[in-house]
């Protein structure tokens, strides 16, 4: 039962202007819960249920008659509704008759003439049953003493006095002395058979309550001292000379009782605030105790503490719960200030087994408690009709609250549904379905609300069922009379169109859906009173003509359905299963026929007490026999039936002869139950063997089974895909005990006859506890999802200006998972084998790792605080299992994490050393775990240990680019004071442990995997094929990776690294340890030119960049010549420059399209091949290949600081630094035809090489440019390099652009050079390369990017063309810079011998022309010495370009160098 609404105050009217307060002292409803008495301490009130309607009422003025009565105290109904009793303070009973006048309304409303103010909406229309009410005061019975409690019948009721005596008194007003007892005379014993009975010592022992249990033989009881007992008796007169007591033991604190009828249980309060149940064994008639409950407030449990007596506990009619009120603790009883506080209003709600599903002090914050409230309580409690209105009475209000319940309460068939469907007196609510809960920000509080159809709800309230089909695509709903049903899609209704056909059918077994497509119903006729199973098609409308019925011999209860079985359970306890066929009917109104077949007929009135006590039936298939042997069936793959009767759930299935086998209880205080192999879809029959079976012909004592031949043959289910030992187990919910599953030990794949196994059952039941109360068990997730009434608070200003808190309940669904609780319970009954299977078909489930860390968590805690020697323990059957998954290294780091410090030396007993731990973490690169064993070797092994450790962690994890469990790494060395780092630690002693039980040995691997093995199964050892899961790792790159994406890397390490730490005073040897591998990784980064690696570790790492860079700008002043170890220069720009390409992702530059135009004119008839056109920036879908990376032998071009020559070296290994070259050859073709075929917008194959994303970003087509002359204007950059040439996205911008920021502030001239180049951005350069910043950074250091300017440039000539003319244009504005600042246009020389060597080949290349057969290299075409155009007034920089860089002039001009090429063909090299 959970709370879905704010609950609704009633006023009570005042008979007096001067009477004081209305003090409500007992709330009843009648029998069929449609009118509510409420007594207060002068007046009687008759409410209606629904609408909430004040009937009548009735006060006491005479104050004569107050004085000499009392004030009243109780009040009871006559069974038959037409006289209500009610006891006062002193020695009175008050009779009244209740006269009903059902043929006349009240609250009638009249609409007026103007029809602008008459009712339109049907809302508005008030249809149900509002009798007109009258209480006449009839007799005064006087008695001997005050009355302390009364128990009602149809003829008599019972009254018990404070003197002792009980008497028998008629609703006339006699008393029948002949049947009065006393309660000192009745003897009591502990059962019914064989204990001696005494009597109660005590004259004055009195009853204090009493409640009639017709279905336990007697009335339940409870003393004036405490003590509780069931009175039964063999005359149903109850002589006093039969009369014979039953104690309830254990129980001397009673102060109130009610009974459950449908459970067979007596309910007690108690003093100490518990509730305690008890039914009746069979065996000798004495009463058991089922459970004990108190009220648990999660978020407040100081409120607990001030519980009181149990004040008024009432059951639900129908069984499936029961509701308390309690009263505070008495002050003189209380020890402590807090428990004196009062008690604020508490009411709680529970299943039938002690289950608590709702508590009004749940959420609350005693903030917005009032004072009233706090020194009020509930004075009486009463369940309305259906049990979705509870009724609560204080001293100044009376107030009603709307309860919603499961749908499969009161219809079995809802009980294996996957998704949460609840049911309210007007509406029903549906979850979502799980695949589309993502799609909410809050899925847990979305239901869908479907609102019951006026014209339906206003004649038949309440709903008294509610069904779904499989698909969640259509609703059907019953109350009183008849049922309707909607389209959830279009929440249209449908209800009947004759009325009278309506209020003729009285649903009392239940509605479903059959077939997606036909409406089943078990009901009576209310004119014939004969009882039958119709069904109506949702193609027709709803009419009797359409109905398909099956007669039933006698009134049905409860109905189960099964594909196409129908169970029906009736009064005479007889199970009966049709088997249902539809047809469809010929004729212009073509509809579908249902006829059911009689198959089996099954009676268990031996075993059943009463109709009522039964609470659940389904049919299934639990007998699976690996031999592929059918067990015995009902009808197809029906072999057992399922009943829970009183909460005993039972088996009832046939043996080899065809007869009812014993039935067998299978479990105890059973409320609900799942099996998946309840439900048998259509496809699945489809699917199943195609031998037709034929009906069993046999005949037993209690089983008939009909002959009915049909194609369906049952299927195994170990054959079935689905088939598991989770989806053929039985769940079952025990309220306050617990789930239980009955699970299946099925051998799965392994081979049984060749396995030595010793016996074991086909079925093991395994109980485990969950925090919530499951509404759906879903199997194949291993997932149970309940509901809870969450409190929500609403402040609002009321009418004196006072801000005060409303108080509204919402609903919430809250899931938890159960696979560890499994997994443990077959660990300690020593099947292992099992729980590697169950583990194994659970691996794909999200929440899998998450369950091992729950089972090695709370195995760990059990046992390491146990205070006694445990002689089997688990712990190491449990980590021996873990270590079997891949996730063990991250199960046993999470669970360390989350365990005290003081459990950790057990913990680590088992699992092995934490260092051994942490190295096998490092090898399998899972730093996160990692990083969590260097808090528990902190704390475990001595200080250099854990400082080597951490100096390890952080290394790799920068390696790996870790950022985040770097930072959080090196905050957690800076947060340990200098102290702690310079003393040892000591690990921590067996005696600093909570646990008090000697430590386990830890075994080794071998030994412990051994162990598992031979404990999981005996004998099997050498037999099975242990699975070992590995994880797959990758080997160690010797370069680094790449970049692209690891801002995403974010890690949450654990509390103990992110935790708040005491701030150091002084700095540690493992901080200054930890500043020096950072600064050591940041030249690393620096020197390999992974800059953006460097920019990342600036920003995660709030490293001290600037610092280190600017000492790198003082010791490039200092010595620019030389490589420092503690100052990288950039040695290759070239590398440099590509690195920088992959790592943003950042396109090369292209040649402009209008100056490949030009070229091809002048080649004529040269046909260029792939590479060429590479070079020149075409684009060709078709030669994908050449972009795609390669492992190949690639040359890298590395320039000698000192000599300036190019040195090549080859790398044999590939890696995503690899600069793949690719060589463009001219071949020489026959005719004039030039035939060109465009390739990818990328110059240099390195491109793709380094990064193959960067093809992305290439244009589709080459860029065009308007028509001029080529030697005219070569500043145009866009002409040449492409004025639409592609570049990198936003991103990689933004992070050059910051970059840029960071090597400006310090002067890294020569990072500042090569991000500009790769932006192509010339206004940037001219920003950021100024005088000031030549003058800031040193004349050497200008040098260096001149230099570097020259380099680059013949490295473009030779691999990438569409950087020469950005290179020219930058190397004019650095000659502008050198004029300005008076530095001598030179470039960059080397010294010594190099020197000359350098001059030497420099002349060289520049004095010849070198024509080889083989072909030409582009390098070498382009020797003609670069002649300086006519200068322009516009520009300067360009007059200023550097002699060393050609021209594209010069380029131009080449073609009279192709002209003396060999005719056969020539290669550009």
């Amino acid at each position: 039962m959970f709370q879905n609404d704010r609950a609704s105050v009633l006023q009570l009217p005042k008979h007096e202007k001067d009477s004081i307060e209305a003090d409500i002292r007992s709330i009843v409803a009648n029998r069929e819960r449609r009118l509510i008495a409420v007594a207060t301490n002068d007046a009687i009130y008759i409410w209606l249920a629904n609408p909430q309607l004040l009937l009548c009422s009735i006060g006491v003025i005479d104050q004569t008659f107050r004085e000499t009565s009392g004030e009243l105290k109780d009040i009871y109904w006559k069974p038959d509704s037409s006289s209500i009793a009610v006891t006062t303070n002193q020695n009175k009973i008050l009779i009244y008759n209740l006269e009903l006048k059902d043929d006349e309304l009240c609250y009638n409303f009249t609409d007026p003439a103007d029809p602008y103010f008459q009712r339109n909406s049907p809302e508005l229309f008030i249809k149900g049953n509002r009798p007109v009410a009258h209480l006449h005061p009839t007799i005064i019975i006087n008695l001997a003493d005050v009355p302390t409690c009364c128990v009602p019948s149809r003829d008599e009721f019972l009254v018990c006095l404070r003197n002792g005596f009980t008497h028998h008194v008629t609703w006339t007003g006699e008393i029948m002395s002949s049947l009065s007892f006393r309660a000192s005379a009745i003897p009591f014993s502990i059962d019914q058979l064989q204990s001696k009975s005494e009597n109660v010592t005590s004259k004055s022992t009195f009853i204090t309550d009493a409640v009639y249990a017709p279905l336990l033989g007697g009335f339940a009881i409870v003393l004036s001292d405490g003590k509780g007992a069931l009175l039964t008796s063999n005359d149903p007169n109850f002589a006093p000379t039969a009369i014979l007591g039953v104690w309830a033991p254990n129980l001397k604190d009673a102060t109130c009782c009610d009974v459950n009828h449908k459970f067979l249980l007596i309910l007690f309060g108690c003093k100490n605030g518990d509730v305690c149940a008890y039914n009746i064994d069979e065996l000798n008639g004495a009463l058991i105790q089922s459970f004990r409950v108190a009220p648990k407030v999660t978020n407040g449990p100081d409120l607990t503490n001030r519980l009181g007596p149990v004040h008024k506990i009432t059951a639900l009619m129908n069984g499936y719960g029961f509701a308390a009120v309690w009263a505070p603790k008495d002050k003189e009883n209380s020890s402590s200030i807090s428990e004196s506080s009062a008690l604020p209003r508490l009411v709680a709600v529970f299943t039938s087994f002690g289950a608590q599903s709702f508590c009004n002090l749940e959420g609350v914050i005693e903030d917005h408690l009032s004072e009233e409230i706090e020194n009020d309580m509930y004075t009486a409690v009463e369940w309305g009709p259906e049990g979705f209105q509870l009724w609560l009475g204080t001293k100044n209000d009376l107030m009603m609250q709307s309860f919603v319940r499961s749908a499969s309460c009161s219809n079995p068939i809802m009980e294996h549904c996957d998704r949460a469907v609840l049911m309210g007196d007007s509406q029903v609510l549906i979850s979502a379905a799980r695949d589309r809960e993502a799609e909410a920000c809050a899925p847990h509080s979305v239901w869908n609300h479907i609102a019951v159809t006026h014209e339906y709800l206003s004649s038949n309230w309440p709903l008294r069922y509610a069904s779904t089909d499989r698909k969640y695509k259509h609703l059907v709903v019953a109350g009183d009379q008849g049922f309707a049903y909607c389209s959830l899609s279009s929440r249209r209704w449908k209800i009947f169109g004759n009325e009278t056909q309506e209020k003729n059918l009285l649903v009392t077994g239940g509605v479903f859906i059959w077939n997606d497509d036909v409406i089943g119903v078990v009901g009576v006729a209310a004119d014939t009173d004969k009882s039958y199973l119709s069904f109506y098609p949702m193609s027709q409308r709803l009419d009797n003509r359409f109905a398909s019925v099956i007669d039933l011999e006698h009134k049905s209860v409860m109905c189960a359905l099964r594909d196409d079985v129908c169970a029906v359970f009736d009064i005479s306890a007889q199970i009966t299963l049709y088997k249902l066929t539809a047809h469809l009917e010929t004729g212009r109104d073509a509809f579908t026929k249902v006829s059911g077949d009689i198959v089996t007929v099954i009676r268990i009135n031996e075993i059943v007490p009463h109709p009522t006590c039964i609470v659940s039936l389904q049919m299934t298939q639990l007998n699976l026999d690996q031999r592929g042997k059918l067990a015995p069936a009902f009808y197809s793959s029906i072999d057992t039936v399922l009943v829970n009767i009183s909460g005993r759930l039972i088996t009832l299935s046939l043996n080899e002869e065809g007869k009812l086998h014993q039935p067998m209880v299978i479990a105890s205080y059973v409320e609900k139950m799942w099996h998946d192999r309840c439900i048998v879809s259509q496809s699945t029959l489809a699917q199943s063997l195609e031998p037709i079976w034929n009906g069993h012909k046999r005949n037993g004592s209690n089983v008939s089974i009909h002959s009915v031949s049909t194609t369906s043959e049952p299927s195994s289910p170990m054959n079935h895909p689905c088939s598991s030992h989770l989806s053929n187990a039985l769940w079952i919910a025990c309220g306050e005990k617990g789930i239980k599953v009955w699970m299946p030990l099925v051998p799965g794949k392994r081979n049984v006859a060749t396995q030595e196994m010793t016996f074991i059952a086909k079925r093991i039941m395994l109980p485990f506890e969950l925090d919530i109360y499951p509404i759906v068990i879903s199997a194949r997730d291993c997932l149970a999802v309940g509901v809870e009434s969450q409190l929500q608070h609403v402040a609002r200003t009321s009418k004196n200006g006072r801000m005060e808190s409303i108080t509204m309940y919402g609903l919430h669904r809250n899931s938890e998972v159960f696979v560890h609780h499994l997994l443990r319970q077959l660990l300690k009954r020593n099947l292992g084998v099992f729980a590697l299977e169950l583990a194994g078909a659970c691996r794909s489930l999200p929440h899998f790792t998450h369950a091992l860390e729950l089972l090695l968590h709370g195995v760990l805690e059990e046992e390491a605080t146990s205070s006694e020697p445990i002689p089997d323990p688990l712990l190491p059957r449990c980590v021996a299992f873990i270590h079997e998954f891949p996730e063990f290294l991250k199960t046993v780091a999470h669970c360390a994490r989350k365990t005290e410090l003081a459990l950790w030396r057990t913990l680590f007993d088992v699992t092995g050393s934490p260092n051994a731990l942490f190295e096998e973490c490092l090898q399998l690169k899972q730093l996160e775990n990692a990083a969590s064993f260097v808090i528990v070797l902190q704390n475990l092994e001595t200080t250099e240990v854990s400082m080597d450790q951490a100096a390890r962690l952080v290394k790799e994890a920068l390696e790996e680019k870790k950022w985040t469990i770097a930072k959080e790494m090196v905050r957690f060395a800076k947060s340990i004071g200098a102290e702690d780092i310079d003393a040892l630690t000591p690990p921590p002693s067996a005696k600093t442990s909570l646990s008090r039980r000697p430590t386990v040995s830890s075994p080794s691997a071998d030994s412990s995997t051994e162990f598992v093995i031979n404990r999981f199964q005996a004998g099997a050892a050498g037999r099975l094929n242990k699975v070992r899961h590995s994880q797959s790792t990758d080997q160690k790159d010797p370069q680094r990776k790449d970049s692209i994406g690891s801002s995403k890397d974010k890690t949450a390490l654990s509390r103990g690294l992110s935790g708040e730490l005491s701030p150091q005073l002084t700095v540690n040897r493992l901080a200054v340890r930890m500043t020096s591998i950072l600064e050591d990784h940041a030249w690393h980064l620096l020197n390999n030119y992974w800059i953006l690696d460097l920019g990342f570790f600036w920003a995660e790492l709030q490293f001290d960049l600037l610092g280190l860079l600017e000492t790198r700008r003082k010791q490039i002043s200092i010595s620019p010549k030389s490589t420092n170890e503690n100052c990288y220069l950039v040695d290759d720009f070239a590398l440099a420059l590509t690195r920088l390409h992959a790592q943003f992702s950042w396109p090369y530059p292209v040649i402009g399209s209008q100056f490949v135009h030009q070229i091809e004119k002048k080649l004529g008839n040269i046909r260029v091949s792939q590479s060429t056109a590479s070079l020149n920036g075409l684009v060709n879908g078709e030669t994908s290949e050449i972009i795609k990376p390669k492992a190949r032998r690639a040359e890298r071009t590395n320039v000698d600081v000192n000599t300036s020559i190019p040195l090549r070296e080859t790398d044999n290994e590939t890696s995503e630094e690899d600069v793949e070259i690719q060589e463009a050859v001219l071949e020489r073709v026959h005719g004039s035809a030039v035939e060109l075929a465009p390739v990818v917008d990328r110059s240099p194959s390195t491109s793709s090489s380094m990064n193959p994303v960067s093809i992305a970003h290439a244009p589709a087509t080459p860029s065009s440019c308007d028509s001029r002359s080529l030697a005219g204007d070569w500043q145009n950059t866009d002409f040449l390099v492409g004025e639409k040439s592609s570049r990198g996205n936003i991103q990689s911008s933004r992070q050059i652009d910051l970059l840029l920021d960071l090597f400006s502030q310090t002067a890294a001239i020569d990072w500042i050079f090569l991000l500009c180049l790769l932006s192509r951005d010339e206004r940037k350069l001219r920003l950021e390369i100024n005088l000031a910043m030549v003058r800031r950074a040193g004349e050497k250091s200008f040098a260096r990017i001149r230099f570097a300017c020259t380099e680059l440039g013949r490295w473009a000539v030779e691999k990438c063309c569409g950087y020469v003319a950005l290179l020219q244009a930058f190397d004019a504005h650095l000659s502008v810079l050198a004029e300005q600042a008076g530095i001598a246009d030179i470039k960059y020389v080397p010294d010594g011998e190099k020197r000359k060597l350098s001059l030497k080949s420099t002349t060289e290349e520049r004095g010849r022309k070198r024509v080889d057969s083989g072909g030409a290299t582009l390098n070498n075409s382009f020797t003609k010495q670069t002649i300086n155009g006519g200068r322009r007034e516009r520009s300067r920089s360009a007059d200023r370009a550097h002699k060393s860089v050609k021209r594209y002039d010069d380029v131009v001009c080449a073609e009279d160098a192709l002209e003396k090429a060999n005719e056969e063909g020539c290669s550009i090299m």
